[in-house]
């Protein structure tokens, strides 16, 4: 939810700025179907209630790694593309955390307390997020921050969904910018 309220933002000051969706659209990605494939198999891996079975929970973090690892391929295909390289940096700190806590992104019960996912706390885990504990492995790098209690719906957030955003941003303004300048008719 966060990158989706970032891509708006990015849109909307894009167009500000006077670029283009038109602009946006003609780039050329390498295997476009790659995210959406990842996008995909986490809404699967999650969809079901993971604590059901512990089965379940292992469908849940091998789909959910397994989406880490196209969203991968697809910055390396495209990795020409400017501001995917920062991407990359926010994926790699999501994954490693994720793989250290057994599949699931650990979240902080001060930085969920009050948001949709607040079931975590109640339950320990939840959809792909994991209540921290003692036994967190790189915690730090976990969901440990907040976006404004303001904003709704308010939401934890890791360094690496930080790195991720910015980059998302970045990048659709790089794709939005203007060609150059328009020429009327009848000038030089």
């Amino acid at each position: 939810m966060l990158l989706l309220g970032v891509m708006l933002f990015s849109l909307i000051v894009g167009l500000a700025r006077g670029g283009s969706l038109v602009a946006f659209g003609q780039h050329r990605w390498r295997f476009p179907f790659l995210p959406v494939l990842a996008v995909g198999m986490q809404v699967v891996g999650f969809l079901p209630d993971e604590s059901a079975s512990g089965a379940a929970r292992t469908f849940a973090a091998v789909l959910h790694i397994l989406s880490y690892l196209l969203a991968f391929a697809f910055i390396w295909v495209n990795r020409r593309t400017p501001w995917l390289w920062l991407m990359a940096v926010g994926l790699v700190a999501n994954a490693i955390v994720i793989l250290a806590n057994g599949g699931f992104m650990p979240v902080s019960p001060e930085a969920v307390a009050g948001t949709p996912t607040a079931e975590v706390i109640g339950r320990g885990h939840y959809n792909n997020a994991v209540l921290m504990g003692t036994a967190t492995r790189l915690w730090f790098l976990g969901d440990v921050l907040r976006t404004p209690r303001w904003l709704v719906p308010s939401r934890a957030f890791s360094i690496g969904d930080l790195t991720i955003a910015v980059a998302a941003f970045g990048l659709v303004q790089h794709l939005m910018r203007p060609l150059g300048p328009i020429r009327r008719r009848g000038t030089a």
